[in-house]
């Protein structure tokens, strides 16, 4: 069979990093033939430089510059796409796909907004175009198109998927991620086990773009607190870029008024993830809304205690091996950062707790066969019942309009 990959809108962040990871598992399957439409970032030219597989085609254009061409691009370069390679299935990576499927598809969902009922404590903070997207994808899946199917990565966004849009469960499929971390990446450990010492420099570590939902503004807050329950010299590395968001800006001109307890490193290569996190004692991350959380993973792996918001995307991916605080209260943030501080048995239990959820996190080998399975059994069954009963969908928004345009006004 061959199928169509449509990654465009993945341009930075997780996304781009697990993409980079999932097309080397397709292209496995030699039996099968793939076309990758990507966008021209520097690491997509380099893995169409290194990757060369028979079965495997990678189309490289422009990133598109805003929703608007993003949408013309899913109705208009895919379809053609999708007919000039006559392929049996697409699979949208982005969260959505095209209004008017040219074959059976499957669409990832990995955007947890779309499916978020209360809105998120830090929606007054977003852009206008973070609106915009939002919108669009939620009225996508709200009119989501007969014989198309959702991959999400969790139990809980399935669950959140169905409540929100009254789909059939049958409808959604469930493939968890995996970590980031390059094949070549090497898994050890800091020599010192981490903590060294009561006088030792403790160095906290909260691995993340910025976005208004990742709750970062509470960090400086947190960290000012910090002396009030611990007397251990402190620090917190972040790895955001000012371009990011209006708000990397606000919070990056903050914390150079704090002095080294909070030291940005700007983000991280893929290549690079490996030695820091080797430079931590702990991971921290006080988001307050995630689909999956890959870098709790990745933390995982190198023996991190992990400290982040007591939510229950946090607790169904980490159990035991977190400590969870309110990520709402500066106070909560410090106490806990100060317990993985000062209690050494806390930091044994929580590492302890990481094989259970480790064990049960698939390889990205694993990944690209249930991905695969999912695009024969589309291909070879396109017919799906559509939703379970409209009158069970709970989110509202106020959209009931396919064209972007209308949308763009309704929001605006």
């Amino acid at each position: 069979m061959k199928f169509v990959i449509e990654a465009m809108g993945l341009t930075a962040g997780g996304g781009k990093a697990g993409l980079l990871r999932l097309l080397p598992s397709l292209a496995r399957h030699a039996d099968h033939r793939f076309v990758a439409l990507l966008p021209d970032l520097p690491e997509f030219v380099a893995l169409q430089r290194s990757l060369q597989r028979p079965n495997l085609k990678l189309i490289l254009r422009r990133k598109p510059a805003s929703l608007l061409r993003r949408h013309f691009d899913l109705q208009g370069t895919v379809r053609r796409i999708c007919s000039a390679e006559r392929a049996d299935a697409l699979l949208c990576l982005g969260n959505f796909g095209p209004r008017r499927p040219p074959v059976p598809t499957v669409v990832l969902l990995h955007n947890a907004h779309y499916v978020s009922i209360s809105p998120c404590a830090a929606a007054a903070s977003t852009t206008l175009r973070e609106r915009l997207v939002t919108a669009y994808g939620r009225d996508y899946l709200r009119r989501l198109p007969d014989g198309v199917r959702l991959v999400v990565q969790t139990e809980l966004m399935k669950q959140r998927a169905v409540a929100a849009y009254g789909l059939e469960p049958s409808r959604i499929e469930v493939i968890p991620d995996g970590d980031a971390l390059p094949p070549e990446a090497e898994i050890s450990k800091r020599q010192d086990g981490g903590a060294a010492g009561v006088h030792a420099l403790f160095t906290f570590l909260c691995l993340s773009r910025y976005y208004p939902h990742k709750n970062l503004e509470v960090l400086p807050e947190a960290m000012k607190r910090l002396p009030a329950y611990s007397s251990r010299p402190a620090r917190c590395l972040l790895t955001i870029h000012r371009d990011q968001h209006p708000g990397a800006r606000r919070l990056l001109g903050k914390i150079e008024s704090l002095g080294p307890v909070l030291v940005n490193l700007g983000p991280v290569a893929t290549g690079k993830l490996a030695e820091v996190y080797r430079s931590a004692d702990a991971f921290i991350l006080p988001t307050l809304l995630e689909s999956f959380g890959r870098t709790y993973l990745e933390a995982m792996r190198f023996d991190l205690p992990i400290l982040t918001s007591d939510r229950d995307f946090a607790r169904h991916l980490c159990r035991e091996a977190a400590l969870y605080f309110d990520p709402l209260d500066p106070e909560s943030v410090a106490r806990s950062m100060a317990r993985s501080m000062e209690e050494g048995d806390l930091r044994t239990r929580l590492i302890a707790g990481r094989e259970t959820v480790l064990g049960q996190v698939p390889s990205w080998e694993e990944i690209g066969d249930r991905f695969v399975d999912v695009l024969e059994r589309a291909a070879r069954d396109s017919h799906l019942p559509s939703r379970a009963d409209d009158s069970h969908v709970r989110l509202r928004n106020g959209l009931t309009t396919s064209n972007p345009c209308d949308i763009v006004s309704r929001v605006i």
